[in-house]
């Protein structure tokens, strides 16, 4: 009776861990391929300024916060066009990209969460659409949570962080995010199906149909002769 009964909580767990679905593989802001935050003044390699106002080098650099930003946390760095949140840029709109890949995973099932917050305000694009999560103007003092549960597609997917540098003139920008994801492995393999074994009814069919022509071949013999 203590066999099965751990055996069947062994498989509750095992059943409970799968629901939850298989890691993407996304990079929170500021962070090495190990997931560590990176000193700040280095080049973020998952992220990319893709956009920024004219004069802006498009590099998102691991920046050490302003005394009004809140500060780096364990798993994730501010980046921003520079090393420190006490540089100034030019107002306008700031494009960081990320890319995810959800090949082997089912794209219906995935979804991303975690906290963020910019400098001003944004928002966040998924694959080019816009996902309905975004970040007050001067809510930098602390991170926000969100949650991002459809618009995924198969293969590679983007994700963007637009943040719109408000002021009239320069001024600190940046954005930080703590972000994970999940998705369940995708089932386009389909299984071979079961040939069914031959029913009691059908076998005796069959063996009567076979004495039949049993029968039938012996009397055409004997009309032969």
């Amino acid at each position: 009776m203590r066999s099965a009964t751990v055996m069947a909580v062994m498989v509750g767990l095992a059943c409970g861990l799968s629901a939850f679905g298989d890691p993407i593989a996304i990079f929170s802001t500021g962070v090495d391929s190990s997931g560590s935050p990176l000193t700040p003044g280095t080049v973020d390699s998952h992220y990319a300024l893709v956009s920024a106002p004219s004069g802006v080098t498009l590099t998102a650099i691991a920046t050490s916060p302003n005394g009004a930003w809140t500060p780096n946390t364990s798993t994730a760095d501010w980046i921003s066009p520079g090393s420190s949140g006490g540089m100034s840029f030019p107002p306008g709109t700031y494009d960081y990209k990320t890319t995810f890949d959800l090949t082997g995973l089912d794209p219906t099932t995935a979804q991303l969460s975690g906290k963020w917050t910019s400098d001003n305000n944004g928002w966040i694009d998924l694959n080019g659409v816009m996902t309905g999560v975004t970040s007050v103007f001067a809510g930098f003092g602390s991170l926000s949570s969100f949650s991002i549960t459809s618009g995924f597609q198969p293969g590679l997917n983007t994700l963007d962080f637009v943040i719109v540098n408000g002021s009239d003139s320069f001024s600190p920008t940046g954005v930080i995010a703590e972000i994970s994801g999940t998705a369940t492995a995708s089932s386009s393999v389909s299984e071979p199906s079961a040939v069914p074994e031959p029913s009691s009814l059908s076998m005796f069919m069959l063996g009567g149909g076979l004495l039949g022509l049993g029968g039938l071949g012996r009397k055409l013999a004997r009309s032969r002769n």
